[in-house]
């Protein structure tokens, strides 16, 4: 995964990198102390607003991390993230920067499997506008809707899928 994050983070544009860390701190803001947040799953430790122990397996209930901490593993985690979108949407590199930033933001959110199934293949099949409003479906965890789930895929202006759709 390392190798592959290092060729996605050569693939992805500066303005891909900045607007999906700008998306990604608007919807999950900070905290600066791990907590097992009460809609994820059980085991799930999360810190620096989204980061979780599965991005980083030593990361336990308490810890406490520092802005810079936290804004380096944000940087370093959109180009692994990254990686296997460009596997399993081969345009993605051709997208327009807000789609990418878009399509990144759902999937540290979500994670590649999600994306790599029904969204990529919407994508690969050329209806993007499809895949765009697939992503806007994803809004419940644990089964239940979450408003912030809703928000950060609905939302006119900070929404994925406004940010997915955008024509300019």
């Amino acid at each position: 995964m390392k190798a592959k994050g290092k060729v996605a983070a050569g693939a992805l544009t500066a303005g891909t990198i900045a607007l999906t860390a700008a998306m990604f701190n608007h919807w999950e803001g900070r905290n600066y102390v791990a907590v097992q947040l009460p809609f994820d799953p059980p085991g799930v430790v999360t810190a620096c607003g989204g980061i979780t122990n599965h991005d980083w397996p030593w990361l336990k209930v308490g810890m406490k991390l520092t802005e810079d901490q936290c804004q380096k593993a944000i940087n370093e985690l959109i180009p692994r993230y990254a990686a296997p979108v460009m596997v399993c949407i081969p345009s993605f590199t051709s997208m327009p920067e807000h789609r990418q930033g878009a399509v990144l933001s759902f999937t540290i959110n979500l994670g590649p499997g999600v994306t790599c199934g029904s969204i990529a293949r919407l994508f690969n099949a050329g209806d993007t506008k499809a895949a765009c409003a697939k992503m806007s479906e994803y809004i419940f965890a644990n089964g239940k809707r979450l408003q912030g789930l809703a928000n950060r895929r609905n939302d006119p202006v900070w929404g994925e899928r406004a940010w997915c759709l955008r024509e300019d």
